[in-house]
């Protein structure tokens, strides 16, 4: 049984983790945030100030043997990813990184093994499963009876359709952005995949870069998922410092009922023939602010990771979980007869 009170370290100061997650970290009552670690002096004083961390260090080896922490939060970019967290992992400790985490499919099936082998609580940063306005409408539309089907719709821009569409170096732009939307349908549909068809394409832009992915999956559960991800529909850009993650947009269909969510925007829900009812989906986490972290889920599941820290729960998202994720996308990749 994990102490009443967290001592916690950071690997990583950059944008992300000033963005979402050391906001969320800091203000758990049960965590002790301790110290952190950046390779860029600025970057590191700069946050420790901000978020009122005691220690800072420019060697995470260092840090790990000094404090001691618990838990560390690995936010780094997924090339950089792997090496610290093989390394905090082989001491014992439990880790939280973001998605994607690694650049391979066998590097996230190494740290996997590597937790199991140390016994230790992982998780990955997949928060779509924790945005306060689809737990609240999933569960009403739960109420009414088993859920059947279910959409998931994740739709940006490209800046330059003379270029092609990126990724994260080697990592495809599918893989390395919409994990997010393949994890949330997974999660969604509640089951092992047993079915699916896709169409995988790249449409207006040059290059080998899957830009536009639509898939139907059979779940064990017995829900069918329909997924849309496209970086040429309209929506925020994927570049630093976009103001929206474009429009990702989940449905909920069960017993004369459906829900639908977008989380930076408006969510609906109707049921029988009733009138439609309207939400600013901010609402559904007015109890601890509107700042992004808390309506997109972000705080919601450092909370979760704590929970699962304090009880010894292996988190739902933990590293072997991610794995099944990751070969999901490739089985939407396999199913397209043309890619």
């Amino acid at each position: 049984m994990a102490s009443s009170r967290i001592r916690a370290a950071f690997i990583g100061a950059g944008r992300q983790a000033n963005w979402r997650h050391y906001p969320s970290v800091a203000t758990q009552p049960d965590v002790e945030l301790a110290a952190l670690c950046d390779l860029v002096p600025e970057k590191a004083e700069e946050t420790a100030a901000r978020w009122e961390v005691p220690k800072v260090y420019n060697d995470y080896k260092k840090m790990l043997d000094e404090v001691d922490p618990e838990v560390v939060y690995v936010i780094m970019p997924p090339q950089d990813v792997f090496e610290p967290t093989q390394y905090v992992l082989s001491q014992g400790r439990n880790v939280f990184i973001e998605k994607p985490p690694s650049v391979t499919l066998h590097g996230i099936k190494l740290l996997a093994h590597y937790a199991e082998l140390n016994d230790c609580t992982t998780m990955v940063g997949f928060q779509r499963r924790h945005v306060p306005s689809v737990a609240a409408l999933k569960a009403r539309v739960e109420e009414r009876g088993p859920i059947h089907a279910v959409t998931v719709a994740n739709l940006k821009s490209t800046r330059d359709f003379s270029q092609h569409t990126g990724g994260v170096g080697l990592l495809d732009i599918f893989t390395s952005d919409g994990m997010h939307s393949v994890d949330h349908l997974r999660w969604l549909g509640g089951g092992d995949i047993v079915g699916i068809a896709s169409n995988v394409r790249t449409v207006y832009t040059p290059g080998p870069v899957a830009n536009h992915i639509m898939a139907q999956v059979e779940f064990s559960s017995g829900i069918v998922g329909q997924l849309h991800y496209s970086i040429v529909s309209g929506g925020a850009q994927i570049v630093p410092g976009a103001t929206a993650a474009g429009f990702f947009r989940t449905e909920i269909f069960g017993k004369n009922a459906t829900a639908t969510i977008d989380a930076d925007r408006q969510s609906t829900y109707v049921e029988d023939s009733g009138e439609l009812e309207v939400y600013d989906s901010k609402v559904f986490s007015q109890d601890l602010g509107s700042n992004p972290e808390h309506y997109l889920g972000f705080w919601h599941q450092h909370r979760y990771f704590i929970d699962c820290l304090q009880s010894g729960e292996q988190p739902n998202a933990h590293f072997g979980d991610a794995v099944k994720t990751w070969e999901f996308i490739q089985q939407i990749y396999e199913a397209a007869p043309d890619w």
